[in-house]
This record gives structure tokens, sequence and C-alpha cells, in this order.
């Protein structure tokens, strides 16, 4: 990086830093340092729930999915519109209804302050496990394209975030992430314009889509398990499993897991969760709510589709120019070394030979004629290169990998690696300062919304539920912007215990996966059991909970299944300890 990338870069951070400052002097109570004072307008709100959902682990973590699964991810957002009118319809008079801060409020008057402890401590944990996660993504970023190590660059991010959240208050948040949309947004479409600049010099449009489309790059809809649509799998893994078809709960993206766990996910995220819930509770009035909801059900899934669309184009770019070995830095560096020059020097041979091969197959793929057979040939020969290119790279990762304690060296992903590799390598400096910006614009909306949240609840369910119910105003306040404090410094701690941990879209859902189902289902359960009091409401908490954890010990279930486990656990549970509850 250059001066003018970095002068891009630092215009940025100030800005968001001193509006984050400035708008912090405003906030003289609790209203409106978590609620802004109840006059947030509706379609500021909306910006600021997609800002929230469009964080660094978005652009990073969503565009190295795209170009090492295809489209598959877009799955998990198609019940989205139907989740948030479901919320509008059932949701948003339960949380409008008084006037409460944090979600959780709502259940103590259903079960009892057990309940409504218990189920925002399962908030705090969750959401304090996923924001490591997203202090981590962009610190990746910033360490790939300044050559700081890993460490470093989290306590930048987590603690300058941090800094002007402490300050800022709700108000700051809504309004940095109105302008961070625009950013982020505004980064996309460069991205896509020069990824199709960079294509369409080999291929027309359409070529392009069949050759993405044969390397499985376009597989929006799954229906049946992976064996139908072509997904790249070793040769060790086909001997494992020569059909290539997983178990109906073993498959991780498809259109059921999409539809029914992804539901779940969606109502427990947007419904459940206080630093999404915490929106909605800034405007005025239901209907402003409702529509704030309903601007992010209708834009998400394009938004979404158009990252992972990215993706996708970014490994048609490597296709048909040259697509590194290594995305990690330290990875490269360690190829270097004397220990594994020599068996790093031939994969690279290899997999240069490969490569060459996979780019002459797929312009063969893109000017075949529409003949079934020859097409059919050319897609299986083109599959298998795909395979043996996927294969060499985790060849020279596993090389280049640490034996663990028993000696074995298991290879870790870089997925989240690519998408910064192609930005530090292909961009002019300008354009580089500008992702980049856009990237950690992407993170800020995300870690200063949940920090916000995070306080909120600490402050709203404990600190004036059961240690300081006569606080003053003040000192309420004061304990609020502690408690960012706390939990900003707390998260930025646990972000670094994230490296290696795969794809960080996949960990962030993965994390909220065990706890939104039951979360979700403690709020239906209150709607729909009036027999339902105190006992039961911690009882089924409880046992969704106790429900998710025994399945994931005991069956190989894919993470998105647990929040539709978790929701029939607290209900099952619920129901059954209602019938003997003292009448």
């Amino acid at each position: 990086m250059n001066w003018i990338a970095w002068a891009v870069f630092f215009a940025f951070l100030i800005y968001v830093v001193t509006d984050g400052v400035r708008r912090g002097r405003k906030q003289q109570d609790l209203d409106g340092y978590f609620a802004g004072g109840r006059c947030i307008p509706w379609w500021a709100a909306g910006l600021s729930v997609m800002a929230t959902q469009a964080s660094a682990i978005t652009v990073i973590g969503t565009t190295g999915q795209g170009h090492e699964k295809g489209m598959e991810f877009l799955q998990v957002y198609y019940p989205l519109p139907l989740a948030m009118v479901l919320l509008c319809i059932f949701f948003i008079p339960l949380y409008r209804k008084n006037p409460i801060i944090t979600a959780y409020e709502y259940l103590e008057g259903r079960f009892g302050p057990a309940t409504r402890s218990l189920a925002s401590l399962i908030f705090l944990v969750s959401r304090c496990l996923a924001l490591g996660v997203v202090i981590y993504a962009p610190s990746v970023v910033l360490s790939s394209m300044t050559g700081l190590d890993l460490l470093s660059t989290v306590l930048i991010m987590g603690l300058l975030t941090t800094f002007y959240t402490f300050l800022g208050g709700i108000s700051a948040v809504v309004w940095t992430d109105v302008k961070q949309m625009t950013v982020i947004l505004g980064g996309l479409f460069i991205c896509l314009f020069i990824l199709l600049s960079e294509v369409l010099q080999h291929l027309d449009f359409g070529e392009a889509l069949r050759v993405m489309g044969s390397a499985s790059k376009l597989n929006a809809v799954e229906v049946t398990p992976e064996s139908v649509n072509f997904v790249p799998r070793t040769h060790a893994e086909i001997a494992a499993n020569p059909d290539g078809m997983p178990s109906f709960w073993e498959e991780k993206y498809n259109l059921w897991s999409g539809l029914f766990g992804g539901l779940f996910l969606m109502l427990a995220y947007f419904g459940c969760d206080q630093s999404q819930v915490q929106r909605i509770l800034t405007n005025p009035t239901a209907n402003e709510s409702r529509k704030a909801l309903l601007l992010s059900a209708f834009a998400k899934i394009p938004m979404q589709a158009l990252v992972l669309f990215i993706g996708a184009l970014l490994y048609l770019f490597h296709l048909v120019g040259d697509e590194p070995l290594l995305y990690r830095p330290q990875d490269q560096a360690l190829a270097d070394r004397p220990e594994h020059v020599e068996v790093i020097d031939s994969i690279e041979q290899r997999y240069a030979a490969v490569k060459t091969e996979r780019r002459q197959l797929a312009m063969d793929l893109a000017d075949s004629p529409d003949d079934p057979v020859l097409q059919a040939d050319l897609v299986g020969r083109f599959q298998g290169a795909v395979i043996r290119a996927a294969e060499l790279r985790k060849e020279a990762l596993t090389e280049l990998a640490p034996p663990n304690e028993a000696g074995k060296k298991i290879p870790e992903v870089d997925t989240n690696y690519i998408f910064p590799h192609f930005v530090l390598n292909n961009l002019n400096p300008l354009l580089l300062g500008l992702i980049m910006a856009a990237i950690f614009a992407a993170a800020m909306s995300s870690i200063d919304s949940v920090l916000n949240s995070l306080s909120a609840a600490t402050v709203i369910d404990f600190y004036k539920r059961w240690l300081r119910r006569d606080a003053s105003e003040a000192q309420s306040l004061f304990a609020g912007k502690l408690a960012t404090l706390f939990w900003g410094l707390l998260a930025t701690a646990m972000a670094v215990g994230f490296e290696g941990g795969g794809s960080v879209i996949e960990l962030v859902n993965r994390v909220g996966s065990y706890f939104y189902g039951s979360l979700l289902g403690i709020f239906t359960l209150a709607m729909i059991c009036p027999a339902a009091k105190a006992r039961a409401g911690l009882i089924g908490l409880a046992g969704g909970m106790l429900t998710v954890l025994a399945v994931h010990l005991s069956i190989k279930v894919e993470f998105l299944w647990y929040n539709l486990i978790g929701w029939l656990g607290v209900l099952a549970v619920g129901f059954v300890a209602s019938r003997f509850e003292p009448r």
C-alpha cells in the first residue's frame, strides 16, 4: 500500500471516529444512549440493520465462500422475507406495546425475572463469541495488507471501534451505519465492475455463466445432496463416499436446510437478538419498525447474491488468469524455507500444468457446440481438473501445516484470504484505499451495533434489575458506557482465538445456531402457551439448550438444523412443564 491508499483509508477512519464522538455529546440518559430517543426514522434503522448484517464477514468470508463453494450459501437467506413478515405480525406488537429497551424485558412479564435473565445471558454469551469473529475478519485483511501480525491488527480494530461506540451510543451507531452502508455498496460494485471487465476480455457473459455453472459456482438451488450438483471433492473423499450422497442432516447447504434451518435462524436473529431488536425499538411507531424490517427483508437477498456472485467471478478471474497456489502471506513465507522448498516447488510444477489444462478445458467448454455428448465429456474432464487443482492446493497447505500432538498435519483453510489477495494485487492505490475503507466500514457497522446491544442487555437486564434498581439516569448511563468498554475489550481478546477456524461467515452463523433456536422457542412459548408460567418458561429454555447440546454430542447434524432443534426442544419441554405448573 502506498501513501494514496493509506490517505483514503485514514480519512475514512478519522471521519467515523469524529462523527461518533460528536453524536456522543447528545446522550444524556439511557433512552437516548440505547434507544436514540425513539426518533430514528425507519429508513435509517433499516439501513442500520442491513449494515450490521453486511459486516466484514460478508465482504471477506462470503466472497471467499463464493469462490470455493459457489452460490450455495444463498439458500440460507431464502426464507428471510417470510421471517420478516412473521416478525412484523407477531413480534413488533409485543415489543412496541410497552417502552422497553431490551427484548428480554418482555419475558419477565410472562415468565418472571429468572427466565428473562437466562435469555439475556444466552444473548450475551452468543453475541460476544460471534463478535470475536467479527473483529477477527477485518483484522485478517489489515494483516495481509500491512504485514503487521494478526494480534496487532485485532487490537487496532477492536479498540478503535470500542472507543467511538463507548462515546456515541445508538444514535452514533445508526447514523454512521447509514454512511458506512454507502461505502460498502460502493466498494462491492467497484469489485464487480473490475472482475467483469477482466473476465469479459476472455469470455462473453453467456460463456462465463456456462463455465461457472460447470464448476458448480451458480448452485443457488440444491434440492438434493451434492451428487446432483457438482462439488469439487478430493479423491480421498470420493473413495470414502463414492456416490457423494451425505445424509439429509449432514448436507450443510441445500434448499431444505435453508428453508427450515435458515427460517428459524432468521426469525431468531432478527426477532430475539438484541443487536437487531434494538434497531426497531429506536423508531417512533410500530409501523416505522415494520418498514425498517421489510427494507432489510427485500434488500438482503439481492445484496447477498451480489457478494456471492463476486466470489464466483473471482474464481473465474483466477481460472482464465493465474490462480496462486497459496493465498495466505505467511504460507508464502513458509514455502520459501529450506525444509519446504523442494516439496512446494514440485507441487507448483504440477499445479501449473493442471491450471493450464483447466483453463484450456474451460475455453473449450465455452466454445463447444450444442452437442450434449461432447459437452458432457468436456464437463467431466473440466471437473476432474478442478478436483486435481483443489487437491494440490490442499497438499501444499498440508505440507506447510505444523504437526499436532499426534504428529498429524491438518491444513488450515485459507478461504478468508482469497478476497484480500485480489484487492492487494489487482487494484490501483486509490481503489485499494476505497475497498479497504469499505471492508473496515463493514466491520465497524457490525462491531459498534453489537457492542451497544451487549451494553444495553447488561445494564437493563442485570445492573438495573438486580444490582441497582434505584440507580439514577446518570449512574445507569455511566454503567452503560463502562459495559461497552468491558465487552469491547473482552471480544477483542477473544478474537485472537478464531485464527484458522475456517470461513468466518460460517463461523458466525455456527456460533449463533447453538443458541438462537432456544431464544426463539421461549418467545414462541410465551405467545402460544398461556398455561406456561415462570417455572415452565425457565425449564423450557434450559431444556432447549440441553437438547441442542445432546444432539451436537450424539448425532452428526449440520449447524443450521440446530435452530429448528432448539426451537422444538423449548416448546416440547415447556409444554410438558406447563402441565405441572401450580394453578
